[in-house]
């Protein structure tokens, strides 16, 4: 559905080319972890597709939640040096638009089957 479009190659692109936002630590040491932010934003900006979609079968919908959990392990995975660390502003706005733009991927994608 989104992993596996050029859509999505590129948005990994643009997050690792921005990657040296990830290189500054916060000096919070209480908040959301940048895992925190994630599973928020992504939980926010899914349930958003779902309700924008509600004609979606099950089949459908596990697809998106399947996909979700497979996005989530990918930035697990290249961020995972401040994965658990509390995230500096940028960081936060970087990781909001990262998410918003993953909407619109799933949105597009989606859209296929109005």
């Amino acid at each position: 559905m989104v992993i596996d479009q050029t859509g999505y190659i590129e948005l990994i692109q643009y997050l690792t080319d921005n990657l040296n936002i990830f290189e500054k630590r916060s000096t919070q040491q209480r908040g959301d972890t940048l895992a925190e932010l994630v599973s928020e934003q992504i939980s926010e900006n899914i349930m958003r597709v779902c309700l924008q979609h509600e004609h979606l079968d099950s089949h459908h919908r596990f697809e998106v939640v399947r996909e979700t959990d497979a996005i989530v392990h990918d930035l697990e995975e290249v961020l995972s040096n401040v994965w658990e660390s509390v995230p500096t502003e940028e960081q936060a706005e970087f990781i909001n638009e990262f998410i918003g733009l993953l909407k619109n991927l799933f949105d597009t994608a989606l859209c296929a089957y109005d």
